[in-house]
């Protein structure tokens, strides 16, 4: 073994600074190679190479391994660790290890370091945060141990035995002091011990190995933070809130559930919330619960939940569940509503739609009773008012054969004979009876039901001619006004039921002849309008009054006269005229002014009736 390898070795030696054991150094006094010391000197080499093996495993293991003496200076620090915290590892010796540590943790590190002896065994652990400028890690998980010692005699009787073994073969070992000697043949192998500080239990070494937790600590934090803020938003939340966990059980209530019943959150958790759940909704929640449960499905449950107060409050409650982003069931989460006010509501409405079924089918009784009434009464009353207005037609046929009676009936009215003028009052009034009685009827039957039509295609031009024509042959001796008939050209034919139509035109010819003056003209048109055609029936020489055109449709109602006698009518007929323009599908209207009325009337072409 050259000079060269024993200095190497004497180096490496000297580096393992933790060592509890006296190293020794070998010299080599040069002698005649023998087999002998070849295998020393490879022996050497081998051990030289395994110690610089492990040294590069302790520079390069990912932590921060520190030895330090019982004051807590740093003794030793590998390279890895001296980078990760940012200095050089000569920075780094010599220092106190405190000062790697933040300042409020830095008390109970100490804390540590003065119990450590107390622990069996000399080991402990904790959580520290670091004050490192220039370095990433800010926590740390600290285990400290303290390296066990060994005793220095026998650390001597063991090299001792060890350099007997080796030279036992060759010579005998001599002990001079504290070196120790082999002579054989010439060759000496000297042991001489070299001064590094001994680890013994007055001085112990401590190991501390740092481990880099601020992913853990700032992932913790963030957890924190993020039940924190649920926390604060779910108890802040105007509605009712409850979590359960991935076992069914629930966990959590927010203060709108708390204050709402009126019990802690340890009487509300797991199944303690049923018991303020009406008795009678009780297992109806459960089930559905469980039911939803198992399934990992969304659910709503309606039921009486009881108030502070002891009231019973509807409330809609929907489950929704919860899943990691692995996928993995996490249990569920829900809210509460108050919807008393809505079941009342469903309640009332419920009740109302009973009620109004109720009325409808009263309704339809009073209906059919009407139809029933007004059958009887239409036989009941349009029989005799025919045989009355028969027999004046057979007294006026007597009268004539008599006396010459149509003559007397042609003559002005103040030269006529009393029979001649109480013939024409009883033929009169026995008409207005029976338009009274056809007029209301009608009304009646339009209010009730719809009246079949029977439609047929119009051509304008001539049936309206026809229309005038008959209601001249009808009135000729009531109507002294001029008629004058409009219609435009080309007018294009309309499908409507012409009774209702002629029925419409005749009333309002009638109602014009009553109220405008002798020798006035009315005249009655037909013109395209859009796509409607408008009839118009116009009167001169008298106009409504602007108060009165708003109630001119109602039933039973006449404009007011000085003589209310003197035009007659029953004061049905624009209504039953508004009643079957509306039944055709057609709109009506009146316009009254300097000196003149004007009824018109429009119905589509092509439209839907009722």
């Amino acid at each position: 073994m050259s000079l060269n390898q024993q200095s190497l070795w004497h180096q490496t030696r000297q580096q393992q600074d933790i060592l509890s054991a006296t190293p020794v150094r070998l010299e080599l006094v040069p002698e005649r190679a023998s087999d002998l010391e070849l295998g020393i000197a490879e022996k050497l080499r081998r051990t030289q190479e395994e110690l610089q093996w492990y040294r590069k495993l302790y520079e390069n293991a990912p932590a921060m391994y520190f030895s330090l003496d019982a004051t807590g200076i740093i003794m030793s620090v590998n390279q890895f660790g001296a980078n990760l915290l940012g200095y050089t590892p000569e920075q780094l010796i010599q220092q106190p290890v405190f000062n790697l540590f933040d300042r409020s943790d830095q008390q109970r590190l100490s804390d540590v370091f003065t119990s450590l002896l107390k622990i069996v065994p000399h080991e402990t652990t904790g959580e520290f945060r670091l004050d490192c400028p220039t370095s990433k890690i800010i926590w740390v998980k600290v285990l400290v141990r303290i390296l066990p010692s060994v005793d220095e005699h026998f650390l001597a009787e063991e090299s001792q035995r060890t350099l007997a073994t080796l030279s036992y073969p060759l010579g005998t070992a001599k002990q001079y002091g504290n070196d120790f000697g082999v002579e054989r043949e010439g060759v000496s192998l000297t042991t001489v011990e070299t001064p590094i500080p001994l680890c013994s239990q007055k001085s112990p070494v401590i190991l501390m190995v740092c481990e880099d937790i601020t992913a853990r600590k700032q992932a913790e934090d963030a957890l924190r933070e993020s039940e924190q803020r649920f926390q604060t938003l779910a108890n802040s939340a105007p509605v009712m809130l409850w979590m359960a966990g991935c076992d069914g059980l629930f966990t959590f209530f927010n203060k709108s559930w708390l204050n709402f019943t009126g019990r802690s959150i340890e009487q509300q958790q797991e199944w303690g919330w049923l018991e303020a759940v009406h008795p009678q909704e009780r297992n109806f929640c459960q089930e559905n619960y469980d039911s939803a449960f198992h399934a990992r499905a969304k659910f709503e449950i309606e039921y009486r939940l009881k108030r502070h107060d002891g009231e019973y409050r509807w409330m809609l409650d929907t489950g929704i569940p919860r899943f990691t982003p692995s996928g993995k069931f996490a249990g569920y989460i829900g809210c509460c509503l108050d919807i008393t006010e809505r079941k009342l509501a469903e309640v009332a409405l419920k009740q109302s739609q009973e009620a109004a079924q109720a009325r409808l089918e009263e309704m339809e009784n009073l209906n059919r009773l009407k139809e029933e009434f007004l059958s009887t009464v239409s036989h009941e009353l349009r029989t005799p008012l025919t045989n009355m207005k028969m027999a004046i037609q057979m007294l006026g046929i007597a009268l004539h054969q008599e006396q010459n009676f149509l003559a007397e009936m042609a003559k002005p009215a103040a030269e006529r004979s009393k029979a001649a003028r109480y013939f024409e009052i009883l033929d009169n009034e026995c008409d207005r009876e029976i338009n009274l009685i056809n007029n209301f009827l009608d009304l009646q039957r339009l209010d009730t039901s719809a009246k079949p039509w029977v439609l047929e295609t119009i051509q304008i031009q001539q049936w309206l001619w026809r229309v005038v024509e008959l209601f001249k042959a009808r009135n000729g001796n009531s109507c002294r006004q001029k008629l004058r008939l409009s219609i435009a050209s080309n007018l294009p034919s309309i499908a409507c039921d012409p009774y209702s139509l002629e029925r419409i035109l005749i009333e309002l010819l009638t109602n014009a002849c009553k109220f405008s003056p002798p020798d006035a003209e009315i005249t009655i048109s037909a013109q395209l309008k859009a796509h409607n055609i408008q009839f118009q029936v116009i009167n001169s020489g008298v106009e409504i009054p602007s108060s009165e055109l708003p109630r001119i449709f109602d039933k039973f109602y006449r404009i007011p006269s000085n003589d209310p006698w003197k035009q007659g009518g029953t004061g049905l007929g624009l209504a039953l005229v508004q009643k079957l323009t509306k039944h055709l599908g057609g709109t009506i209207e009146v316009e009254s002014g300097s000196n003149r009325t004007c009824f018109a009337i429009q119905l589509a072409l092509n439209s839907e009736r009722e």
